[in-house]
């Protein structure tokens, strides 16, 4: 199912990054925490880095392509984080968190960030209520090369491991427009999450084609 596309390999991570920041440089969470263009973007180039290490040692990144056009992140609820990727994160981690915690305002930061606490809820509720499901996550692709199907491609690799696996798939979003593009694939909206607190909504969508989670009442 993966067959067409590439795991992320060392000699991606540049691009990916860049594709990364291109990708995700007007996502309303990150215009909420660094709302000046110019320091998100140098945030942003230095942050990925860090986060495509760290998901990497939970699940398992795909791209396109050699050339990077988009990638993405699939990982299972309740399998085992590979120790040995973990401990390459953390030093990455270790390596570049300095540089980026000179860029940050860090006091307003952590106060955004505990404001966040109910756009994670309802998949937390996932997380503590089944076991062995998908997530994806960190969906992207380069705006240069989109309308081009790489996100379809993408997203038909979860959906038919999703199928195969007799499961269901989860994953966030921030933006209507990719409420519409994931409805599109098989997705539906479980919910929008709001927050007077918060100037953007969380999407929280679900592909569940064997009906695991339709007969369990969802009252977070």
């Amino acid at each position: 199912m993966y067959d067409h596309l590439k795991k992320l390999q060392k000699k991606h991570l540049k691009k990916a990054t860049e594709v990364l920041t291109e990708s995700f440089i007007d996502n309303p969470m990150f215009v909420y925490f660094f709302p000046i263009p110019k320091k998100r973007r140098k945030i942003l180039r230095s942050v990925f880095p860090m986060v495509l290490r760290i998901l990497q040692s939970n699940g398992s990144l795909y791209v396109t392509s050699d050339h990077v056009e988009g990638l993405f992140c699939v990982s299972q609820h309740g399998e085992k984080t590979n120790i040995g990727k973990l401990i390459l994160a953390a030093l990455s981690c270790t390596f570049r968190l300095p540089g980026v915690l000179i860029q940050l305002p860090l006091i307003d930061f952590l106060r955004k960030a505990s404001l966040l606490q109910s756009s994670n809820s309802k998949l937390l509720y996932y997380k503590s209520n089944y076991e062995d499901f998908l997530l994806v996550d960190s969906v992207c692709v380069d705006p240069t090369h989109r309308h081009q199907g790489h996100m379809t491609t993408m997203m038909r690799a979860a959906v038919a491991e999703t199928n195969q696996k007799r499961t269901f798939c989860l994953l966030q979003t921030e933006t209507i427009q990719n409420v519409r593009i994931y409805t599109h694939l098989g997705f539906s909206l479980v919910e929008e999450i709001t927050s007077d607190d918060i100037p953007f909504s969380t999407f929280v969508m679900i592909y569940d084609p064997f009906d695991l989670t339709t007969n369990r009442e969802l009252d977070t």
